[in-house]
């Protein structure tokens, strides 16, 4: 599994806001992701505000456990050769973190994403459908080694129009929308 560290900012944007940024032409590369979330049956990772997904882009699958700490985000990932959630390096990460092997389907979120980069890191403006509800949000991933842009984020979504007003997860968001019905 390859270790990085994930630092990212989050925010909800209009409809009008997404729209005006594509017309400008600073966002570009749509493509479409579908996220495919799971957890141990024993909701080992989602007790630790942690998740287990897989991501299906342009017909490759890649693997990523993230487990928060308290100023980032630790993440493992592996490509994968299809969405096999059982496969022998997936399990034997999960097994340093819980003796259970058996995995739950939690849902999945379809993402149309365009992206940006600067010097700080990789701007994503998503479009994202859950399975009763869709938002917009724009993220802001540092690049490796950077540990903190906040003030430029802010003043980058200033510059765009965009107030900043922070999403959760992706994940976090799917729960939600399950824990409502």
């Amino acid at each position: 599994m390859e270790k990085t560290v994930e630092i990212e900012y989050k925010t909800f944007v209009s409809g009008e806001a997404a729209s005006s940024l594509l017309a400008q032409g600073v966002f570009k590369n749509g493509q479409l992701q579908t996220n495919f979330y799971y957890d141990t049956q024993d909701m080992a990772f989602t007790k630790q505000q942690g998740v287990l997904r897989i991501r299906e882009k342009n017909d490759t699958f890649r693997f990523t456990a993230k487990i928060r700490q308290e100023s980032h985000i630790d993440e493992f990932e592996c490509d994968l050769n299809d969405l096999n959630i059982n496969n022998d390096e997936i399990l034997k990460f999960t097994s340093s973190y819980t003796d259970v092997t058996e995995f739950e389907y939690l849902g999945k979120t379809t993402t149309y994403r365009y992206t940006y980069e600067d010097e700080f890191g990789v701007w994503c403006l998503d479009f994202n459908v859950f399975k009763f509800t869709s938002d917009i949000e724009m993220e802001f991933e540092l690049h490796e080694g950077i540990l903190d842009a906040f003030d430029h984020y802010i003043k980058q979504l200033t510059q765009w129009g965009i107030k900043h007003n922070p999403s959760l997860s992706k994940f976090q968001r799917l729960l939600k929308e399950q824990d409502s019905l």
